[in-house]
């Protein structure tokens, strides 16, 4: 818990650095498992919120939605209620932070673009703000263009790894213009398979977690479990018992 306050403390002090007077925030309501909107609409001043779900057909489990919220650093209400979420959020949903100079309005409107995105030409939800998966996104699954479409309107993106360290990620940190227009992010079958390797990797770790002793930290332990799916995908063992006997062996030979 003290790495939390180690972390918000540090991400206080660059944003006051860069001559920021608040701090942007995606929270995952459906990690946290209750709705946080409640507690946003207490304070004077407001704090700005929004959907990220905002104009999509998930919209209208608004208590379910991700949510961008801006925090006022000069009110010690609002930051004080940060901190306090941020430590109840942390096992289950960890927040992603993120600086932009871009205006609220347009920054929100610009990620619920990069969430309404598609493969096989079907529309679907890009929960790219997991913290558990977001570095692997700009590793192992996006492209350049989708990583800067990500990338454009942030500074940097800050979280905490599974170890409790705090990550900070650089961002493009454009200018906004007016014309700007994300692009949608379209994921090929290669990209999606990799997303899968993420999800089948993170249950694999829950249900046959080998000795902690083989890793020398829990980052490097769910990276040895992820590489060893992508190889299986790649030798085409794509079902559960044969796949998880490949991966152990994988990662226990490696």
């Amino acid at each position: 818990m003290e790495s939390i306050k180690t972390w918000l403390d540090k991400i206080q002090l660059t944003c006051q650095q860069i001559g920021h007077n608040y701090i942007d925030m995606i929270i995952d309501q459906c990690g946290v498992n209750f709705s946080v909107i409640p507690a946003l609409s207490g304070f004077s001043p407001a704090i700005r919120w929004q959907s990220l779900y905002q104009g999509l057909p998930e919209n209208i489990y608004l208590d379910d939605a991700p949510l961008l919220v801006r925090i006022k650093l000069e009110e010690a209400q609002q930051v004080q209620w940060l901190y306090a979420l941020a430590h109840e959020a942390a096992v289950t949903a960890p927040l992603l932070v993120l600086g932009s100079s871009w205006r609220f309005d347009v920054l929100a409107e610009w990620l619920v673009r990069c969430i309404d995105a598609q493969h096989e030409g079907c529309a679907g939800i890009f929960r790219f703000w997991d913290t558990r998966i977001f570095s692997y996104l700009f590793t192992h699954v996006l492209n350049s263009e989708q990583q800067s479409t990500l990338h454009r309107p942030v500074l940097f993106w800050s979280w905490l790894d599974r170890d409790g360290a705090p990550v900070l990620l650089e961002g493009n940190g454009s200018a906004w213009g007016e014309k700007d227009v994300s692009e949608k992010i379209v994921l090929t079958d290669n990209q999606f398979e990799s997303l899968m390797c993420l999800c089948d990797a993170k249950q694999l770790l829950i249900y046959q977690p080998l000795s902690e002793k083989l890793f020398m930290s829990r980052e490097s332990e769910f990276a040895a479990y992820f590489k060893a799916m992508l190889a299986a995908t790649k030798e085409g063992v794509l079902f559960d018992d044969k796949r998880n006997e490949l991966v152990i062996e994988h990662i226990l030979k490696n």
